[in-house]
């Protein structure tokens, strides 16, 4: 007896070995996707695995080979999982795994950097209203009076004085309002925001399947934003392209509850939300329709409703836009004219869908059987309709919109809340055609589905650079901290990209190299000696040949008297030494 029971022990411990190599390859694979992997030297040997291909093959090779040694044993409990895998409780369980893991990505490859145009704009910004400023000012002197003085003594994110001396940032103030408070509290608290947002922006995708009777495409939906490469490189930023997302979709959520304060919420909501985007202000007008749909009975009550609680964030947004840029419905970005154009949605549409596709896979235009999945599926039909409206307005809003260079993916940012709702609605499709396989093989149909495109997903962020981006914005504190430690208080810094940043970290003024004219180098320098100021140089390694060639052929005077004093990674910094 116990030699014929010795066979089937070993069986089930090869299997129980075989099943626990898949886990550990396919959690390897993962890992070097994520990570783009690892380098060893232990001596003279080195020891590299960078590939994730490899260790997925050997995991799909396991699986299979798991398959045929306990074929019977795996239909079955394929067979039992398959139930599991389609109760609301595992979708839950899913969509928190995601909304963690979207909060995990956005603290852990945070960039914790202000610096450029973007992030300095908005965490500058930041710093003045919660000391009660909507503007700043750059230093002034009646002997500034090279060509655009003004215009050069204006860092990125901020625009040129409408008023002497005072500069106005370019971006709207909903999301720097909410930073605010934290720069109070600590320098680092800013950057927790748009992490939260995102972790928000991923529940409330699951939440709205879910609302729409299919909570299993929700948590799909929100693994898949989860590992969006889009996503995933704002989401590490201190910009409002996620906070944008997660107002607009918590706005319609609140929208369609027939509570009655569920107008209320949402009108507050889609205030906030169009502080922080102004130009996507017109969707709150889809926003009230749904509050005033949703419970027929009280249609202008809550309409109203709606519209008071929408109130206060308008008139705020136009008190400061009066103040800032003159008018009410003037903005940072200059007139309607300069950014949108019925001329640029050719351009618009040759980008963006090819952006899309190569950031999102094929998978995602599955979105466009959403009319017949809604008139199908869905439970709530006005929430679905809406939530396909809201994604086709928001492509709407931004193909007229500036375009930009071929190989700049990441303005796929301004369709996030297109791209969340489209992931939703691919889902939905694939999994109503997963559904009508036979229920031993929907959870290998869905496996197969997921994790290949999680893997794709992920493999795609690393490789568009989603979790290398704090280690390209590092140079912003790096830079502002030498610039505070070793020069001195009488410094003025010329910069370009440094020209926020400097004056974040370090507090003191800088000048505009690049909108300088190439011919008043030189009488830059005198006259900011003459006034007591030590002059130094912050640029990157590519910023330095532009700066050289804008200058050598009338300043070379100039450019004699630099003298480098640090290297820091990329950034170089000068003085000029008469």
């Amino acid at each position: 007896m116990a030699t014929r029971s010795a066979g089937p022990g070993r069986r089930a411990t090869l299997i129980r070995a075989l099943f626990a190599a898949v886990l550990i390859a396919t959690g390897y694979a993962l890992a070097l996707a994520i990570t783009g992997g690892f380098t060893l030297a232990i001596g003279s040997m080195r020891i590299r695995s960078h590939s994730w291909v490899r260790p997925a093959i050997v995991a799909a090779a396991g699986a299979v080979l798991l398959i045929v040694a306990a074929r019977s044993a795996v239909a079955a409990w394929l067979e039992r999982t398959s139930w599991i895998l389609q109760s609301a409780g595992a979708a839950k369980c899913a969509a928190v795994v995601a909304a963690t893991w979207a909060l995990a990505a956005g603290l852990g490859f945070n960039t914790f950097a202000a610096g450029g145009a973007d992030s300095y704009g908005y965490v500058g910004q930041a710093r003045l209203l919660a000391h009660g400023r909507v503007t700043d000012t750059i230093p002034w002197s009646s002997g500034y009076t090279w060509p655009d003085a003004a215009a050069t003594l204006t860092p990125l994110g901020f625009t040129k004085p409408r008023i002497e001396g005072v500069i106005a940032p370019i971006y709207p103030p909903g999301l720097p309002l909410l930073q605010a408070p934290l720069t109070l509290w600590s320098e680092r608290a800013v950057y927790i925001v748009v992490p939260i947002f995102g972790t928000l922006l991923v529940w409330l995708i699951y939440r709205l399947a879910a609302h729409l009777g299919d909570p299993v495409t929700g948590a799909v939906a929100a693994l898949l934003l989860s590992a969006s490469p889009t996503f995933l490189y704002q989401v590490v930023q201190p910009m409002s392209d996620v906070p944008a997302a997660a107002c607009w979709l918590a706005a319609l959520l609140l929208a369609a509850r027939a509570s009655p304060t569920g107008a209320a919420a949402s009108g507050a909501v889609a205030s906030l939300a169009t502080l922080i985007r102004p130009n996507l202000a017109p969707l709150a007008g889809l926003i009230a329709g749904v509050a005033a749909l949703s419970a027929p009975a009280s249609r202008l009550r809550r309409l109203l409703v709606f519209v008071a609680a929408l109130a206060p964030g308008i008139a705020l947004l136009g008190w400061i836009q009066n103040v800032r840029y003159g008018s009410p419905f003037a903005s940072g970005y200059g007139t309607l004219a300069d950014g949108f154009s019925l001329q640029n949605i050719g351009p618009n549409l040759s980008r963006y869908p090819r952006w899309i596709t190569e950031t999102h896979t094929w998978f995602i235009w599955l979105s466009l059987a959403a009319p017949v999945w809604i008139r199908h599926h869905a439970s709530r039909p006005l929430l679905a309709w809406s939530a396909s409206t809201l994604a086709v307005l928001t492509w709407a809003a931004y193909l007229p919109y500036a375009y930009f260079q071929p190989h700049e993916w990441f303005y796929t940012r301004f369709l996030l809340i297109a791209i969340a709702i489209m992931l939703m609605f691919a889902s939905a499709v694939a999994l109503s055609l997963i559904r009508r396989l036979p229920s031993r093989w929907r959870v290998q149909a869905m496996a197969l589905m997921l994790v290949g495109l999680l893997a794709t997903s992920i493999h795609t962020a690393r490789s568009h650079g989603a979790f290398r981006v704090r280690d390209q914005e590092r140079k912003y504190p790096v830079a502002g901290a030498f610039a505070r430690a070793r020069l001195p208080p009488t410094a003025f810094v010329l910069a370009m990209q440094h020209s926020g940043s400097i004056r974040y970290y370090a507090n003191l003024p800088t000048l505009r190299w690049d909108i300088l004219a190439p011919s008043h180098l030189d009488e830059v320098l005198s006259v900011l000696r003459g006034e007591g100021h030590e002059v130094f140089l912050v640029v990157d390694e590519g910023e330095y040949d532009a700066f050289r060639a804008r200058f050598s052929a009338s300043d070379r005077r100039a450019l004699q008297q630099l003298t480098p004093l640090t290297v820091l990674g990329d950034t170089r910094v000068f003085a000029f030494t008469p």
